[in-house]
């Protein structure tokens, strides 16, 4: 009789701390939404709203990982059953871990309210018109990363650094090396082979005779990143015609017939000396 009820005491004190504890548990579930669960704020997946994921994302440090415990390790759609990846969202390849998610495409507009903004970035990535027929890449002026969370990648600060791997940036000439640099305050390259830092030495060309000093030189100019059509002007980067070289009543392109506007045949900033249909070395 003693053991009899002693169980039912047991039995009414088990079943007291399981209603306790699944009551407990119930005041941390979400809230129903329709048919589904609320996880996120409304607004998450508003651009306008202050509640948008891409916000929230970008106060903590860009890192996007958290969000692969409910939408998988390549966020197709996990536990939580919703892809990321669904068109109109992040639908590039990666998904959100592509470079388009934070730089746009085509690349980059700038990120974390980078004041440089998109600045230049396409002329030099598609070379653009007849400025320069080379397309750069954004190895050739910034660290690439491996990965979105490579060595380099993310800084503390929303500038990025300027490296000038382009070898264009530091080519040689008339007995002098460019050494590139760029100002995160002015947003100003300087000294760049591309903008006018070059020589040409007479005596390193013998039989030409546009010469009217012993050395041509270009204007050395230092372009403002996000300046716009007062930066990329004919006669800012070299004088019309470059200091030194002899003036003549025809227009450039009749003896640079590949290398101006006007010929339509944009060989112009390559390196090289285009005249008369024929390749000089710049040195």
């Amino acid at each position: 009789m003693k053991r009899q009820f002693l169980n039912s005491i047991f039995t009414i004190l088990s079943l007291t701390l399981f209603l306790i504890s699944c009551s407990d548990l119930k005041k941390d579930l979400p809230t129903a939404t329709m048919a589904g669960i609320k996880i996120h704020e409304q607004g998450w997946s508003d651009t306008a709203s202050i509640n948008f994921h891409g916000k929230a994302i970008q106060a903590e440090g860009w890192d996007i990982r958290p969000c692969q415990k409910c939408h998988g390790a390549n966020y197709s759609g996990g536990t939580s059953g919703e892809s990321c990846k669904n068109a109109g969202c992040h639908s590039f390849p990666a998904g959100p871990e592509n470079c388009s998610t934070c730089h746009g495409f085509p690349p980059p507009p700038g990120v974390n309210g980078d004041p440089a903004g998109a600045g230049a970035h396409q002329i030099h990535i598609n070379g653009i018109g007849t400025l320069s027929s080379h397309a750069m890449s954004c190895q050739e002026c910034h660290v690439f990363p491996d990965s979105i969370y490579g060595e380099g990648h993310f800084t503390p600060t929303s500038t990025v650094g300027i490296y000038f791997h382009y070898p264009l940036a530091n080519l040689s000439s008339g007995g002098i090396k460019p050494v590139p640099t760029y100002d995160q305050n002015t947003l100003k390259c300087s000294n760049t082979f591309c903008h006018g830092t070059w020589r040409l030495v007479k005596a390193n060309l013998p039989g030409d005779t546009v010469y009217v000093d012993s050395v041509m030189v270009g204007a050395s100019y230092t372009p403002r990143w996000n300046g716009g059509a007062i930066d990329k002007v004919c006669g800012s980067c070299h004088a019309m015609p470059p200091v030194g070289h002899k003036s003549y009543t025809q227009p450039c392109s009749f003896c640079h017939e590949d290398a101006t506007v006007a010929a339509g045949k944009p060989k112009h900033i390559n390196g090289k000396i285009d005249v008369y249909g024929g390749v000089r070395n710049f040195r």
